[in-house]
């Protein structure tokens, strides 16, 4: 899957728990999304729209403070190429 149709499958995500991110700009995840219900819906909904696990050892990737757009594109991509 191309890097363009996971941002934009993430950004769906996003969406989906009412937070609308800036479509050309890589952001912080933790400006968008501050709280850690939040954090968990968002995960699920990323593991419903790849259709995938995110294993115990991406997760600190998933919610990491300093985790950007660009680098949860890059852990997804690696997650999907691998499965």
């Amino acid at each position: 899957m191309e890097s363009a149709a996971i941002k934009e499958k993430i950004r769906g995500c996003l969406e989906n728990l009412g937070i609308f991110a800036d479509a050309g700009e890589n952001f912080l995840l933790n400006e968008y999304i501050n709280d850690s219900m939040t954090y968990m819906m968002f995960l699920v909904g990323l593991e419903a729209a790849f259709s995938i696990d995110i294993p115990d050892e991406y997760l600190s990737l998933v919610i990491s403070p300093e985790q950007t757009l660009e680098g949860l594109c890059n852990a997804l991509e690696t997650l999907l190429e691998a499965k």
